[in-house]
């Protein structure tokens, strides 16, 4: 008889391998031991012709991995070693299923088949790690370790198409029996990584729950020495680096692993990053205190990544403000770390517009050191809110009295310059635009202008509309045009077919509104003609703004009177709406007139674009901050002619909110006609 193959020995894959036949799958599915003791015996009595294996013949074979007979199979085996169509062997399937006497009979008979892989790669091994069948994994293991040292390493290691092992199989499917198992037979499975570098522990570290499979991993040799295990995973990342997104009790575990654990603390991934910056990102409070407070002489705080960001950067940049305050209290001069491009917290902070992080700095005097410092461009913090726009942003640091805004960066420019050089490069501009509301709000509380500064550009050097603006500014006006036209039309309908009728011609004081005297009526006329007058007005202004013949700074102020009119006349018509529903609906339909005043009122109120703006973004307060009344009203200095007193009135913050006012007025409006209808019916 030849000498006996290797059980890894490449082969290669042709059609001559053998067909498991159906009475024995379903044998095998069932688990009937005493079945299949049965069919082999016939096997036995019937000789196994075709089925028999040659000496030295090779039993099956997959994808150039299959396995090779290591000696002849025993009579009456040949019927196991057909296959399926997925190239599954009868141990394959009995170790799926988890039928533990049928595997030692399988075994017992044809020992080959214990190293044998399917289409998939997969040994029985795999199989039984995979579905956490503990007997029949122990089965597998006493079979395969049979041979020298060297050939069980080689059947036990050995990998599937997805590169894992099957230690990494039961890890996870979190099958604990089964890593215990193979972890007291062969524990130095756990240092054997997939193709992608991924190792068991990295694994049980991302999975949840898992905290006993971490520590079965990191179990010490039964002679007492430390546990094989790799920490290894993709991209340069350790199983630290995932436990911070875990909990506690696995980074906890992984630390305690002596001497390897702690010196994970200062490994860093690919893009730089220590495991404190993962725990930093995924906001694990408890895991950043763990680091810091229990290994605080390796200066984890002090560690950038390839972008020279600290830990406390991502806190800054991932909104975490607990964590920033642990990091503080921890690094001092917390305020020297800046990233490459000499940014600290509060610059990231604001880049990434993270207002949560930008308040709790600017209400906290301890980072004071952060407000006016300046990156490598001479970008301060309100130089970068500016940059990009970001109102919220904008309006924390304006409300923050120490913020200096007279800080010129690299190229000479304060903050409002950056504001007056990006609102000079819009050919359009809408009322509504961050850049116009935080150049309008510079311009409120005089922030200065540098030496150098684009002022003079921005006044004399404007940029000529070109084709493409002309074309969007039309559209714009032809649709506020639309929408005026359609307020006025239906104001002036409802004016002249009034809830209630008019009294008839021979009654005393014929035509005139039958519910002329009520409160709602009145409030109804009053709401109607608002309306009306609002988009009458709105429509004239749209008409000569649109209008390429007027000179550009007069069609910009007809269009920013009439972008205010359209939605004043729009919440107008709401109101009378609503006061007309209540005329017509009386007092017996009273819960369905509350129904439409609470509706109405909501679309008041947040109906229109921009209502509250001046509010929620807390520029009203800022502007007060800085500027006091002077800066609420625009005027800090006396005008020089009546004209450029009403210029300055109108584009003050309180004509800003005469929206937010009037639907304020319009609800209370609301209440009162409710209110007087329930305790005067009659009025």
């Amino acid at each position: 008889m030849p000498e006996a193959l290797s059980l890894s020995a490449p082969v290669e894959f042709g059609p001559h391998q053998l067909t498991l036949d159906g009475e024995l799958l379903h044998v095998l599915i069932s688990g009937n031991k005493a079945s299949l003791e049965q069919l082999l015996r016939e096997e036995d009595r019937g000789g196994s012709d075709g089925y028999l294996q040659k000496e030295g013949q090779v039993a099956i074979n997959f994808h150039g991995q299959a396995s090779v007979a290591a000696a002849p199979a025993r009579g009456g085996t040949s019927r196991l070693l057909g296959v399926t169509s997925n190239g599954s062997t009868a141990l394959h399937i009995v170790a799926s299923y988890g039928h533990a006497e049928l595997a030692a009979l399988i075994c017992e008979r044809a020992p080959s088949l214990a190293a044998t892989r399917n289409r998939c790669l997969d040994t029985p091994l795999h199989c039984a790690a995979r579905a956490g069948h503990h007997e029949v994994a122990t089965c597998l293991l006493r079979t395969m370790q049979a041979g020298t040292e060297t050939e069980t390493e080689t059947r036990l290691q050995a990998r599937n198409k997805a590169g894992a092992t099957a230690l990494h199989e039961a890890v996870r499917y979190s099958r604990l029996e089964v890593v215990d198992l193979l972890m007291t037979t062969a524990p130095w499975l756990a240092s054997v990584t997939t193709d992608d570098g991924v190792s068991p522990l990295y694994m049980a570290a991302a999975a949840a729950d898992s905290v006993l499979m971490v520590k079965a991993l990191l179990r010490p040799t039964q002679n007492g020495g430390s546990s094989p295990a790799s920490a290894a995973g993709p991209e340069g990342r350790t199983a630290l680096h995932v436990a911070a997104f875990n909990t506690k009790e696995i980074a906890e575990a992984i630390l305690g692993w002596d001497p390897e654990g702690p010196s994970l603390l200062t490994r860093v991934d690919s893009s730089g990053k220590t495991p404190l910056h993962f725990a930093v990102i995924y906001g694990a409070l408890d895991i950043v205190q763990l680091f810091l407070d229990g290994y605080a002489p390796l200066r984890l705080d002090t560690i950038s990544d390839n972008e020279g960001s600290y830990p406390v950067h991502a806190a800054a940049i991932f909104g975490e403000t607990r964590i920033l305050d642990e990091l503080v209290k921890k690094c001092p001069n917390y305020y020297e770390l800046v990233d490459n491009k000499g940014r600290n917290l509060l610059h990231v902070a604001v880049e990434h517009e993270k207002k949560t992080v930008v308040r709790h700095i600017c209400q906290n005097d301890m980072f004071s050191m952060l407000l006016n410092a300046t990156d490598y461009d001479g970008n301060t913090p309100l130089h970068l809110a500016v940059k990009y726009s970001y109102p919220r942003i904008f309006g924390l640091l304006m409300g923050t009295t120490s913020v200096d805004m007279r800080i010129t960066n690299k190229d000479g420019h304060t903050a409002r310059d950056l504001a007056s050089h990006a609102l000079a490069a819009r050919q359009m501009r809408y009322f509504l635009d961050p850049r116009v509301v935080i150049h309008a709000c510079l311009e409120y509380v005089r922030a200065p202008f540098s030496f150098d500064g684009v002022h003079a550009v921005y006044m004399d050097n404007k940029p000529a509309l070109d084709e493409e603006a002309f074309k969007q500014q039309d559209n714009m006006g032809k649709n506020g045009t639309i929408a005026s036209v359609l307020i006025a039309t239906v104001a002036f309908a409802a004016a002249f077919t009034v809830p209630g009728g008019f009294v008839a011609d021979d009654r005393p004081r014929a035509g005139t509104a039958i519910l002329a005297s009520r409160f709602a009526f009145k409030a109804f006329v009053v709401t109607d003609t608002m309306a009306f007058l609002c988009s009458i007005v709105a429509t004239g202004f749209l008409i000569y703004g649109s209008a390429r013949e007027i000179p550009r700074d007069h069609r910009w102020w007809y269009s920013l009177l009439a972008s205010g009119l359209v939605p004043w006349a729009a919440q107008f018509l709401i109101g009378a709406f609503a006061l007309g529903f209540h005329l017509m609906l009386g007092a017996k339909n009273r819960g369905l007139v509350i129904f439409v005043y609470v509706v109405s009122s909501a679309a008041v109120l947040f109906g229109s674009p921009g209502i509250w703006d001046m509010f929620r973004l807390g520029l009203g307060r800022a502007i007060w901050c800085r500027a006091g009344w002077r800066g609420v009203i625009n005027i800090h200095k006396r005008p020089s002619s009546l004209l450029g007193f009403v210029r300055l009135l109108f584009t003050s913050p309180l004509i800003h909110i005469r929206r937010t006012v009037f639907a304020v007025l319009i609800c209370a409006t609301f209440v009162v006609a409710i209110a007087l209808d329930i305790t005067m019916p009659n009025y």
